[in-house]
């Protein structure tokens, strides 16, 4: 509207007494709107503020003296007597160099990094560690009369009546139990290694999708070892045979799979360096397949010209298999942090 207006100056319409003399009543508007309202819908700005005018006057309503007695951030008191009065000023943050009253408040603070993630604080791990702890043991003090006897014939040739052959479902689920609990360690150990190996990136991504991609791969390694395994012995060589070296390497992982467990302990609650790990584990490694070329040259390759063949056979069942787990494990680990 055209009347001035300024930053301190607020405007209250009132209706216009014109005159008392008595007229047809005719309801008059109480309000700026409701007097647009009665122009067309047509009307022009000029209109509008006509019609605002011929029955409403602005009245100025003074803005407030009274001095600001909280002492809020920003604002400034407007009576020295209120200066001396107690408020958050004279409190903790009195001598703050950082609180600036004439200002807008601010926090100030400095960044932090978040707690990296250990392995040692998961309850997830934790559980699964000390659950696979009881059924180990449960395992051993059911099945400790076989494990004794394959121990014991594990560096002679027996008879057929003196060979423990793991037929029973029972017995079957151990085994399948022994090498689930070989493929979560070795997914807790390539998972410690992968973090030394990869600290920067390492955080972007969640620990249980690199354990479940781990122990995937793992698992898969296993069962396509066993695959080949059945297909080659049942190839070339007799039943007997067969089931002797099935029980030998059924007791080989699960030999190796005992070493693990005290070293995955280790590592996880006790900071054990990684490098020491590698080593450790590259020495359980070394011995497992030693015991594995000695029990297939035992059972398998005893006659004359023998060792070709176990030369053959050892390197395209174990060797070639676990480095093919190694660079399958290192690139699925590398894409699922950088890539994913």
């Amino acid at each position: 509207m055209n009347s001035p207006q300024t930053d301190t100056t607020a405007y209250v319409f009132e209706p216009v007494v014109t005159d008392t003399v008595a007229r047809p009543k005719v309801q008059r508007p109480q309000t700026p709107a409701q007097a647009i309202r009665m122009l067309p819908s047509n009307a022009t700005e000029e209109e509008k503020d006509a019609i605002v005018q011929k029955y409403f006057k602005p009245v100025i309503v003074a803005p407030s003296g009274r001095p600001d007695t909280l002492s809020l951030p920003g604002l400034e008191a407007k009576s020295t007597a209120y200066e001396t009065m107690i408020s958050y000023k004279d409190g903790f943050f009195k001598d703050n160099a950082y609180l600036k009253t004439g200002r807008d408040a601010a926090l100030y603070g400095m960044a932090g990094d978040p707690v990296p993630y250990q392995l040692r604080t998961d309850v997830f791990v934790t559980s699964i560690l000390m659950l696979s702890f009881f059924v180990v043991m449960f395992i051993f003090s059911r099945s400790i009369h076989v494990v004794g006897t394959q121990l014991k014939n594990f560096f002679y040739n027996r008879d057929r009546k003196e060979i423990f052959t793991l037929k029973s479902d029972s017995e079957m689920k151990n085994q399948a139990f022994i090498v689930l609990l070989a493929s979560f360690l070795l997914s807790i150990l390539a998972f410690k290694y992968t973090e030394t190996a990869l600290p920067e990136s390492f955080a972007q991504i969640s620990p249980y999708k690199l354990l479940g991609l781990d122990m995937l791969i793992l698992l898969s390694y296993y069962f396509l070892k066993y695959l080949a395994y059945s297909v080659c012995n049942w190839t070339f060589f007799s039943s007997q045979k067969r089931s002797q070296w099935m029980n030998a390497y059924n007791l080989i992982v699960l030999c190796k799979a005992m070493c693990f467990f005290p070293l995955v302990l280790v590592v996880v609650y006790f900071d054990l360096p990684v490098l020491t790990a590698v080593y450790a584990f590259l020495l359980i490694l070394a011995v497992s397949e030693i015991m594995v070329i000695f029990k297939a040259k035992q059972i398998f390759f005893a006659y004359k010209f023998g060792l070709l063949h176990l030369f053959l056979y050892f390197c395209t069942l174990e060797m070639a298999p676990l480095l093919f787990l190694v660079g399958t494990m290192a690139y699925a680990n590398r894409y699922l942090i950088e890539f994913v």
